[in-house]
């Protein structure tokens, strides 16, 4: 079975897309996605939607673990809410792509 990494920071996301041997991983692909900055809020969501649509299709993967991370950096206030709005909109799509392509939560 092939799973899938994401760590979702607030510029970019990071992942793993990998492979389990008998307990042992397999990194099939290890890379981020910076977030385009001329891109509008929903621009940004169509794209990081695409790329990882493509991914699930080209690897087959079966699994997906999402984690939200630096939104503990000692920032503004209304910052930190704007981001994290953000990694909100962002997880909602990655988890509404996965849902619709059959992509179960690994935990």
């Amino acid at each position: 079975m092939v799973y899938i990494d994401i760590n979702i920071l607030s510029d970019k996301i990071e992942f793993s897309i990998f492979r389990n041997f008998s307990n042992n991983k397999k990194i099939l692909k290890r890379n981020e996605i910076i977030f385009p900055i001329c891109y509008s809020s929903p621009q940004r969501l169509n794209y990081i939607r695409n790329l990882m649509g493509s991914f699930i299709e080209e690897y087959n993967i079966g699994h997906y673990k999402v984690n939200i991370g630096n939104l503990d950096r000692d920032e503004d206030i209304k910052v930190l809410i704007d981001e994290m709005r953000e990694v909100v909109k962002i997880e909602g799509v990655l988890e509404e792509l996965f849902i619709s392509k059959g992509v179960k939560t690994w935990r």
